[in-house]
């Protein structure tokens, strides 16, 4: 007589244990107030900085694995996000925003921030699966995005208030030097471990 015993299986003469089903890891990682990401162009007379901010927070879900493991895999990934992004058009009101791992980008305004800077800002969707050390991870979310262009002389003096005072004086003064840059990409910003917390 076989004894069957809780959470167990006869199969025959044999016991075998029923083994729950794996359940993947969920994390949560805040987006930082500082960029994702950013550049620096130098175009002789005038130096341009570019900024990209994400705002909200991403959902990290990772095969069952050790919690190392799915740490460390989760990390990974975000620093993947951040990476391969590109700009295109910054001479103009709507430039485009792309990116290696596929990020969605719509753009809802652009406006003028004294005394040299235009910001376009919208909405961005971020869907990344990647495989790390034999493990998927997933990376998504819905986030604002707000990407920031400021343009300076070199030698540091503010430009007069008749210059660019207005959004579309900054677009006027600075279109040629702007489309002269073409593409620019941008630098990925660390991943700060801390924002990343376990999901029940």
């Amino acid at each position: 007589m076989v004894l069957e015993l809780p959470g167990d299986t006869v199969k025959g003469e044999q016991t075998v244990s029923a083994l729950p089903n794996p359940r993947p890891a969920t994390f949560r990682y805040t987006l930082p107030p500082a960029p994702v990401a950013g550049a620096a162009v130098d175009i002789g007379h005038v130096a341009v900085t570019v900024e990209l901010f994400l705002t909200g927070a991403l959902a990290v879900t990772t095969d069952d694995a050790p919690e190392d493991k799915t740490r460390a895999g989760a990390m990974t990934a975000l620093r993947a996000m951040a990476k391969g992004l590109m700009i295109r058009g910054l001479g103009t009101p709507t430039p485009s925003i792309s990116s290696t791992a596929h990020h969605r980008f719509v753009q809802r305004r652009h406006d003028f921030r004294e005394p040299n800077t235009i910001t376009f800002t919208g909405e961005c969707t971020i869907d990344v699966d990647r495989r790390w050390d034999g493990i998927g991870v997933t990376v998504a979310g819905e986030v604002a995005y707000s990407l920031e262009v400021t343009a300076l002389p070199t030698a540091g003096a503010l430009p007069k208030p008749t210059d660019a005072a207005t959004g579309r004086g900054w677009f006027v003064h600075h279109d040629k030097e702007l489309a002269s840059i073409g593409m620019v990409v941008l630098v990925a910003a660390p991943i700060a471990p801390a924002r990343l917390t376990g999901m029940p």
